[in-house]
């Protein structure tokens, strides 16, 4: 895989940590609003849906940034071998 290719793929995988962490978040608010309907009390209703929304929002960012800060090693063995100088300081860190 070529370096730029690999910087590109970092690159938006950090761009899409918002868009994750909405989505996750819209689908807990959704699983939350379907079990708040069983309550008779809108504060309740509201509530566990915000807990819903709150729990998968950030399980689901403490998962994505946790998979995106070992995404530069994973791609690192993938990439292009880089100049001959430059091997055993790659070698070294890995």
């Amino acid at each position: 895989m070529p370096r730029w290719l690999a910087h590109l793929l970092v690159v938006v995988g950090w761009l899409l940590t918002p868009v994750l962490g909405w989505g996750a978040s819209f689908a807990g608010l959704w699983v939350g609003a379907a079990v708040g309907m069983r309550f008779s009390s809108p504060l309740a209703m509201l509530a566990i849906s915000a807990a819903g929304a709150g729990l998968f929002g950030v399980a689901a960012l403490a998962t994505w940034l946790r998979f995106m800060h070992r995404v530069p090693h994973l791609l690192s063995h993938h990439m292009a071998a880089r100049s001959s100088q430059e091997q055993p300081t790659v070698a070294a860190a890995d």
